[in-house]
């Protein structure tokens, strides 16, 4: 199967837990709108594990895809599309702790992984990427915000981010 990759580098001036906990906090993105071009409705949630909805609008069509949420034991969160247009596809975030100008934060690696349709993955791959590119870079600035300028704090504390499940 082909595939279309697309990596994008977000630097947020906060802690890691607090990056971490904010990109994994499902409820949060719905409760709040911290992206207005995607939907989300968890339909289980437990540990280190979710199970989740997302619809999303890419070249014109509305793609509904149930993701399975897991932490690697180094932090990485690794969603996985069980079902749906995109099954087979991934969304990869690592977090590294990384000073810029002086500044203590983190730096989000995201690796957005998503299968070509089989017979006409090749011409339509550039268009994909493009506007894969664009939506990560978008959704990427928003959390930035988010966290940055709206003030997210995760809701408990003393909880392992790996627990604090929900993008």
């Amino acid at each position: 199967m082909r595939y279309a990759e697309v990596t994008h580098h977000e630097w947020i001036a906060a802690p890691l837990d607090t990056v971490r906990s904010q990109f994994a906090d499902l409820q949060h993105h719905i409760a709040t709108d911290v992206h207005p071009k995607l939907r989300f409705e968890v339909l289980q949630q437990n540990g280190k594990r979710a199970r989740y909805v997302q619809q999303v609008t890419l070249l014109g069509i509305r793609q509904r895809d149930v993701f399975v949420r897991e932490f690697e034991p180094d932090g990485t969160m690794v969603d996985t599309s069980i079902e749906g247009f995109n099954k087979g596809g991934s969304l990869r975030f690592t977090f590294t702790p990384e000073a810029r100008g002086g500044a203590a934060g983190t730096d989000v690696q995201i690796r957005i992984r998503l299968p070509l349709p089989p017979v006409v993955g090749a011409l339509i791959r550039p268009l994909l990427v493009g506007q894969i590119r664009r939506e990560v870079a978008a959704a990427a600035a928003e959390d930035k915000h988010d966290i940055e300028v709206r003030g997210y704090r995760p809701r408990a504390a003393a909880e392992p981010p790996a627990m604090r499940l929900a993008s």
